[in-house]
C-alpha cells in the first residue's frame, strides 16, 4: 500500500513546484541546426509559424487554396534561402515579409482586389481577436471588414493585431518607416470605425 502511494506521488506531482520546464529551442538555434543539415529543426520552425502565417496570408488573399499555395511557397523559399537570413529582423518577421511579397505578386497578377459587403460588428472586437474563436459569425464578419481595406493598411493591421508584430518589425516587412506603419494602422482603424458608424446611422 505504501509503495502504491509513493508511486502515485511521483506520477502526479504537486501543481505548484519550483522546477521550470525546459525552454523550447529558440529560432536561432533551430536555424543553425537546419543550416547544419538537421531538417527536423526546420520542421519545428514550420510547426511554430504555420498557423500564424496561414491566418495572415488568408486575410490578404481571401482564398484558402491560394493561401495554402502562398504558405507552402513561403516556407520553401525560406528553406532554400535560409543561409541569406541575416538576423537583422526576427525570423517571424522575415517569414511575413516573404509571404507578403508573394501576396503582392498575386494581387498584381489578378489586377483587382475583392470587395465584400459590410455588416454590423463592434470596433472593440478588433482589439480582442481571441473573442472570435468561439463565435464564427463575429470572426467571419471581421474578415469581411478587413478585406475592404487597401492592401497596405490591411497588411499592417493584420501584422499588428493578429501576428503581434511591433511597429518596428512591421516597417521592416513593408519596407516603410516605423512612423508610416503607425499611420497606416491608425488609418485602417479609423476607416473601419467610419464604416461602422455609417452602418449604424
Amino acid at each position: 500500500m505504501s509503495a502504491r502511494r509513493a508511486t502515485a506521488r511521483v506520477t502526479h506531482p504537486r501543481p505548484y513546484t519550483n522546477v521550470k520546464p525546459a525552454p523550447a529551442e529558440d529560432d536561432a538555434v533551430l536555424i543553425r541546426g537546419t543550416l547544419a543539415g538537421r531538417r527536423a529543426d526546420f520542421d519545428v520552425l514550420v510547426q511554430r509559424y504555420q498557423k500564424m502565417l496561414y491566418a495572415f496570408v488568408y486575410r490578404c488573399v481571401h482564398d484558402h487554396e491560394q493561401t495554402a499555395d502562398v504558405v507552402q511557397a513561403t516556407f520553401l523559399q525560406a528553406y532554400v534561402h535560409l543561409a541569406q537570413f541575416s538576423g537583422r529582423s526576427t525570423f517571424k518577421t522575415w517569414l511575413h515579409q516573404i509571404a507578403l511579397n508573394r501576396c503582392r505578386q498575386m494581387h498584381r497578377s489578378a489586377h483587382s482586389r475583392q470587395h465584400v459587403p459590410l455588416d454590423e460588428t463592434h470596433a472593440a472586437t478588433l482589439a480582442a481577436p481571441d473573442t472570435t474563436e468561439h463565435n464564427p459569425g463575429v470572426k467571419n464578419l471581421l474578415e469581411r471588414l478587413i478585406a475592404r481595406l487597401p492592401l497596405r493598411q490591411r497588411a499592417v493591421l493584420t501584422l499588428r493585431i493578429f501576428s503581434d508584430l511591433p511597429f518596428k518589425e512591421i516597417a521592416r516587412v513593408e519596407g516603410i518607416t516605423e512612423n508610416s506603419a503607425k499611420v497606416n494602422y491608425h488609418h485602417a482603424i479609423a476607416r473601419l470605425r467610419h464604416w461602422l458608424r455609417e452602418r449604424e446611422s
